[in-house]
């Protein structure tokens, strides 16, 4: 039977584990290769929505306010595009914040010219 302070050390090790495992996907779901689509009109809505998951997960719990801006490169038609999701926040009970406003750009990146 394990002990207490073994079952606290597997508790300790799956939460380790699990942060490890969320910001490789983040890293991941991040790169420009990862973020292709066929139109600008599923890009603008998909990559939207996915900034929109950031901030509002960086507003759980109590105190946690998220960024005033994401952003994540993506590419249609071989063209690489960076969007920007740009935050104001309010709170509620001056503790938990929430997304009050919010603005979505897409700009193409441009590639610098060789010197």
């Amino acid at each position: 039977m394990d002990t207490k302070q073994e079952l606290q050390q597997a508790i300790a090790t799956a939460k380790t584990t699990l942060a490890d495992a969320k910001s490789d996907l983040l890293e991941w779901q991040s790169r420009v290769e990862n973020n292709v689509f066929q139109s600008m009109e599923d890009a603008e809505s998909d990559i939207e929505d996915a900034l929109m998951k950031l901030a509002r997960d960086a507003c759980e719990g109590a105190y946690n306010c998220g960024a005033t801006s994401y952003t994540r490169e993506f590419m249609v038609d071989g063209k690489v595009y960076v969007g920007t999701l740009t935050l104001g926040y309010n709170r509620h009970d001056k503790t938990y914040y929430y997304i009050d406003e919010h603005e979505f750009s897409v700009i193409e990146k441009v590639v610098g010219a060789a010197a």
